[in-house]
């Protein structure tokens, strides 16, 4: 709440929050001054000034989002360009093989995340151009050193199979962490961080219906020649599905995201948006329950994850789909949801925390047994490092939510998990870079 304090120490003069008004338009902050407004608002609700500035910013809101639209001119070109990147290396020639000369496995399965963040920065730095400080030199510099990481990494799956699975699932967050600095910088606020945060599920949900929908169209066009006793050619048939489903990212970053505002500017409350957080709410009390249970029937089952190495794999894929689910459900502006809403809301994400924290801690102790039993790998050093990342952000969730003011509840989760994606992007950083030489 940057501009709370200065917001109610002036809430009976004009001139003075004006001039803040202005400032925080200048900063681009104008999301988090509404916001303040709001909260000092909620405060003070007799107060004519701030019911004033609380109307004249919601019409300010609808206006920006009734204004913004797709910019066709720009997505059709980098969709072309994912689209025929993706499908050229979707073609037998790009594969791994074993010393047999033999593989099936796809290079697109570890460059088709990158490839799309780097086309989504071009996008992004050619639709900001005309802003000032549009941050070409950043844009620059993250295209070369995603590539980079990208080219280190597929040089070294072509021979080791193993850090192929591991490349595979830490490329995508360093190719999202790489947008996410291109949208918000290296110093971004916990407030515009965990907007991108919540905007990227979105982006994902949104590409997955268009892609999806894209699948089917070349499935059914395949079939319709077949009827005809015409057999189209691999080449065509890869052009219709994995160049077709790769035309739908960039349309769909274009459709729900506007890169003319900061991402905890952009609109929460209408549409698709809306949809995709409110889902994830609705699955808050089911998602308690079943951990609930899982919980009590750990010790009649309690050493299976320390001999079940797919019940570990389970544990983890569990635990980021908790972060995923809390990232959805936590609304980014506290003016979105009513204040018992609030209440419910946030009494629920510290129960899933406290209850997703034990299965972390228990993933752990399993995989310090199998390690100690064993031996040290990569891909247990991996989950370890994953396994503690979850603990701290968990704990952090948990102490920040039981020793700061309710009022502070929004603000200390966007915290918490502006921290996450740091420490996440970091994690998958280094396991593509270091521990191959480590391990």
């Amino acid at each position: 709440m940057q501009y709370l304090a200065q917001i109610q120490s002036n809430q009976h003069a004009p001139q003075p929050l004006e001039s803040l008004f202005r400032a925080a338009e200048r900063a681009q902050g104008s999301a988090e001054f509404r916001a303040d407004i709001a909260a000092a608002y909620a405060a003070a609700p007799e107060n004519q000034l701030l019911e004033a500035w609380q109307l004249r910013l919601a019409d300010v809101t609808t206006v920006a989002a009734d204004r913004s639209r797709v910019h066709w001119g720009l997505v059709l070109p980098f969709s072309l360009i994912t689209s025929v990147v993706l499908w050229v290396l979707s073609g037998p020639q790009f594969v791994f093989r074993d010393a047999a000369g033999a593989g099936t496995e796809l290079y697109l399965q570890l460059l088709i995340t990158p490839v799309i963040a780097l086309t989504a920065i071009g996008f992004f730095t050619v639709a900001r151009r005309a802003q000032a400080g549009n941050g070409m030199p950043r844009s620059l510099a993250l295209v070369g050193g995603l590539t980079a990481l990208t080219t280190l990494a597929l040089a070294r799956a072509v021979g080791d199979s193993d850090f192929r699975q591991l490349a595979a699932g830490h490329l995508p967050l360093l190719a999202w962490a790489a947008v996410g600095i291109c949208l918000t910088g290296v110093r971004a606020g916990a407030r515009d961080r965990f907007a991108f945060l919540a905007k990227s599920i979105e982006v994902v949900v949104v590409t997955g219906l268009y892609a999806g929908a894209t699948v089917a169209f070349g499935g059914i066009t395949t079939a319709l020649f077949k009827t005809l006793g015409i057999t189209l050619s691999e080449s065509v048939i890869r052009l219709l599905i994995v160049g077709g489903a790769g035309l739908m990212p960039i349309v769909a970053v274009a459709t729900v995201y506007d890169p003319l505002v900061s991402p905890s500017a952009q609109d929460f409350r209408r549409g698709l948006s809306k949809m995709v957080t409110t889902l994830p709410r609705l699955l808050v009390v089911p998602t308690l329950v079943v951990l609930a249970v899982y919980v009590a029937l750990i010790p009649a089952h309690f050493m299976q994850p320390f001999y079940d190495r797919t019940a570990l794999i389970t544990y983890n894929g569990m635990l980021f789909a908790v972060a995923a689910l809390m990232i959805g459900a936590i609304p980014v502006h506290a003016d979105d949801l009513s204040a018992d809403y609030q209440r419910w809301l946030r009494r629920g994400i510290i129960a899933i925390a406290a209850l997703a924290l034990l299965v972390a801690v228990y993933a752990l102790a399993a995989v310090l047994y199998r390690t100690a039993h064993d031996r040290l790998t990569i891909n247990r050093l991996t989950v370890i490092g994953w396994n503690v990342i979850h603990i701290g952000v968990l704990s952090g969730l948990l102490y920040r939510q039981t020793t700061r003011a309710r009022d502070a509840w929004l603000d200390s989760l966007h915290t918490t998990f502006s921290e996450a994606s740091v420490a996440f992007a970091a994690w998958a950083a280094c396991v593509v870079v270091v521990l191959p030489f480590v391990v």
